[in-house]
């Protein structure tokens, strides 16, 4: 950083080298200052869009994942490992329709042809996990699709509300009537 009486701050990348003379003795140094100032903030922007990012991701009341086109997990988030009882490194080593609930399934894979082939933006649905301890999980599913600057697919954005609470009430209410 180079300061000024201003008092205002620069960023330079300076670079330099050793001038010497015929018998290699140095006579002097050469140097050259490059003033980075905007570069340095756009990395200090970055990293902080970046941090933002994370501890929404991961600390969201709702589980958050992104999948792959081929179903794999790409990254998940603290509250979706709570929902399924799985750990994130046991998530990231399976697919989406590996923990779907069979009877979901069909359902599921349809939508997300559809969000590939561009017939829709995104999808929501009621479907179930399977737990890693067997138990299915009632969720409340909203898919939408992220592409890259030329308009590929990259992944899926899958934002995943647990509705077990709420299925429960509305069963009971049914037995009640």
């Amino acid at each position: 950083p180079m300061t000024f009486a201003d008092g205002r701050t620069i960023w330079l990348r300076i670079n330099k080298v050793p001038l010497r003379d015929a018998s290699g003795a140095v006579f002097g140094v050469l140097g050259t200052s490059e003033d980075i100032t905007e570069q340095r903030q756009a990395a200090i922007d970055l990293h902080e869009s970046e941090e933002r990012f994370r501890a929404t991701f991961e600390q969201a009341a709702v589980g958050i994942v992104h999948v792959g086109t081929d179903g794999r997990f790409l990254r998940v988030n603290r509250r979706l490992c709570e929902m399924v009882g799985y750990t994130r490194e046991e998530l990231l080593a399976q697919t989406f329709q590996e923990i779907t609930h069979p009877a979901d399934l069909e359902a599921d894979m349809e939508n997300v042809r559809r969000i590939l082939a561009g017939e829709i933006q995104a999808f929501s649905m009621e479907k179930r996990y399977i737990r890693k301890d067997g138990t299915a999980a009632w969720i409340a599913l909203t898919v939408s699709l992220a592409r890259d600057a030329e308009g590929r697919s990259k992944y899926l954005i899958g934002v995943i509300e647990d509705i077990e609470p709420r299925r429960r009430a509305e069963e009971q209410e049914a037995r009640l009537r």
